[in-house]
C-alpha cells in the first residue's frame, strides 16, 4: 500500500514560547514529544473503547531527521500514518511541516509494540490491524 492510500491523521498548532531553546528555534526534544503526541492522539482517535481498555503502545525504535527549524509563532502541521505491521510491531511515520510554507521540518520513522495493560507484548491482531486500514 502506498503512502497516498494510507489514512493520514493530522494536527495543527502554533509554536509557543516554551518550545523555544537558546538558539531561538524549537528545541529538538519538543519535536520528539510532538512525534509521541501525534501517535497517541491518532491511536485515541481510531481505537474502540475495547481496544483502548485492552492495549497500550510502547516505542521500541525511533529515528528522527531534522531538516529545518521552526521559530516562535510558526504554525505547524504534524501528520502521521502507519506502515507495515509484523506480529508485534507497527511501523509509524510522522512529518512535521511549516503550515504556511509546507516546508518539511522533521521526519520520523518509529516502531511501536502493542502491549497489554501490564506492559506485556501482544500480537498484532486482525482487530488492531483494522483500526488503521483504509475503508
Amino acid at each position: 500500500m502506498s503512502k497516498n492510500e494510507l489514512p493520514v491523521f493530522k494536527q495543527t498548532f502554533d509554536v509557543q514560547p516554551e518550545h523555544i531553546d537558546d538558539l531561538n528555534h524549537v528545541n529538538n526534544v519538543i519535536y520528539v514529544q510532538w512525534v509521541n503526541d501525534i501517535a497517541v492522539a491518532h491511536w485515541k482517535e481510531v481505537a474502540t473503547e475495547h481496544l483502548l481498555d485492552t492495549y497500550n503502545w510502547f516505542l521500541i525504535k525511533h529515528t528522527i531527521e531534522y531538516k529545518s527549524a521552526a521559530v516562535l509563532g510558526d504554525s505547524i502541521h504534524v501528520s502521521t500514518y502507519v506502515g507495515r505491521a509484523t506480529n508485534v510491531r507497527y511501523e509509524r511515520f510522522v512529518e512535521i511541516r511549516n503550515a504556511k510554507t509546507d516546508e518539511l521540518l522533521v521526519k520520523s520513522t518509529s516502531d511501536w509494540c502493542a502491549v497489554d495493560q501490564n506492559g506485556k507484548p501482544q500480537r498484532i491482531t486482525d482487530e488492531l490491524r483494522r483500526v488503521f486500514e483504509v475503508d
